[in-house]
């Protein structure tokens, strides 16, 4: 019997040595990452804890870090950590128009300038943009977007395809669509126009 309990501490031992590590530090989480078509290595966290950046259309996030992603339960605690007030206004007119392929101009770099919504009428989670993003895909929102806010005079034009290819649907300066009708679930990609 001694020898059947030594066996099993023993046992016991080399089992945690094994998954605490030389040190025996207790094992960390790995940060769940994807590669964007720029290689930019996107990371997220959701209450401050690492998920996988796709889980983020599940939440209410930012870009502002990019390519770290930020997620909150609420829009409130995104715009609390943004330093922000969503805006109270909306239009209701946006600009159609066909492909343009790399015709475009970079980034204004004044701060967000766009708020996709999963659901019509800016509901269902958001994701506040800063920056151009090439692929929705990264961060779980392709073919996802349903209504959009331009703010901080920011004039965002949603791509179709990735990397900012085919056709697009475009608001002005502070312009807000609560729904998007044959458009509804079709973005990959969105850029900043803003001169």
């Amino acid at each position: 019997m001694r020898r059947l309990l030594i066996r099993s501490a023993a046992l016991l031992a080399l089992a945690f040595s094994l998954t605490a590590g030389a040190t025996g530090a207790a094992p960390t989480a790995t940060q769940p990452s994807r590669v964007d078509p720029e290689g930019n290595v996107v990371t997220a966290t959701y209450e401050g804890q690492p998920i996988d950046p796709v889980q983020a259309s599940h939440y209410f996030c930012h870009t502002r870090d990019y390519p770290v992603v930020r997620c909150f339960a609420t829009q409130a605690e995104v715009d609390q950590d943004l330093g922000l007030v969503e805006p109270a206004a909306a239009g209701n007119t946006s600009v159609r128009g066909a492909s343009l392929q790399g015709r475009f101009t970079p980034d204004w770099s004044g701060g967000a300038y766009t708020i996709a919504y999963w659901d019509i009428n800016y509901n269902g989670s958001a994701l506040t943009i800063y920056g151009a993003l090439s692929s929705l895909a990264i961060l779980g929102w392709n073919d996802a977007v349903s209504s959009i806010k331009a703010v901080n005079c920011g004039i965002p034009r949603y791509f179709v395809d990735i990397s900012y290819g085919g056709y697009y649907w475009q608001n002005g300066c502070n312009v807000w669509s609560s729904s998007l009708a044959s458009y509804n679930d079709t973005f990959s990609s969105v850029i900043n126009e803003a001169p």
